[in-house]
């Protein structure tokens, strides 16, 4: 089982890099009515004008996290940090490869196990662990590695999503977000949170594609830290049915040399 569990989280790694929402009701639709039906009506009708339109609260997720200008100035970059399983007693390195302007590379070296790694090289994703040897990714999997290997994703969400609508607000622990439901060209719908005050993406949902099947997932992107004029999330926690795993990152480079054998097809287990 605990080998089922650990290929599940390696699988779903591949998809980094969003239940029907219930608009938040209204001072109007929690008191009496006082006022004529007609004025109700011209409430209702201006409900939707209320929330901001996406170009918006992408627009200020941009901004949160240091500009478009910032963001672009960087074109690689190495990360290091640890990859835990708390419930299981799991605790790895990782480390993490991004090349402008789409290639990237996971490696996660677990103890008296071997080593696993996600590759994406541009054009062909790869799967490489001890429990199921190398796979070829394909389909809607291979789109989600594809998606997140984009190394400017953060300005590129109307690339990758072919339908985006802000769909109201809801609590993301002591967050009050916007979220907007995202549908990529291949897969399913994903949901993405926004503080409203900060701007700063704080949760991400989506189905991930995996060996095993489709499973659902909750993505916390946290501590987010100002890196070359940049912020990057240095903690990402994934909550699904089998397990919540978390990594945490200790070392961010930017624009530094990698070598592109990083983002090879890597040799079988």
């Amino acid at each position: 089982m605990k080998r089922i569990t650990l290929t599940l989280a390696f699988a779903m790694l591949a998809a980094f890099t969003s239940a029907a929402q219930e608009k938040p009701k209204t001072d109007a639709q929690e008191k009496p009515k006082a006022e004529a039906p007609k004025a109700d009506a011209a409430k209702a009708d201006a409900k939707p004008s209320a929330l901001p339109t996406v170009d918006a609260v992408l627009d200020k997720f941009v901004k949160a996290i240091g500009g478009k200008e910032a963001i672009e100035k960087v074109t690689s970059r190495s990360m290091k940090g640890s990859f835990d399983i708390e419930a299981m007693g799991v605790s790895a390195p990782v480390e993490m490869y991004a090349k402008a302007p789409n290639k990237s590379a996971v490696k996660i070296d677990l103890p008296n196990m071997g080593v696993f790694n996600i590759i994406f090289d541009g054009a062909t994703g790869w799967d490489s662990n001890p429990m199921t040897g190398l796979r070829e990714l394909s389909g809607a999997e291979l789109a989600q590695l594809k998606r997140r290997s984009d190394f400017y994703a953060d300005i590129n969400f109307k690339k990758h999503y072919a339908k985006m609508e802000v769909k109201g607000k809801e609590k993301v622990g002591s967050y009050e977000t916007y979220v907007i439901e995202a549908a990529p060209a291949e897969g399913s719908p994903e949901k993405l949170y926004f503080d409203i005050n900060t701007g700063l993406l704080v949760r991400h949902d989506l189905e991930a594609d995996s060996p095993q099947g489709k499973m659902a997932a909750e993505i916390y992107p946290d501590n987010y830290k100002d890196v070359d004029g940049v912020k990057i999330a240095h903690t990402m926690k994934q909550v699904n049915p089998m397990m919540t795993w978390v990594m945490k990152i200790t070392e961010v480079k930017n624009n530094v040399e990698i070598d592109d054998a990083k983002f090879n097809k890597p040799s079988g287990n």
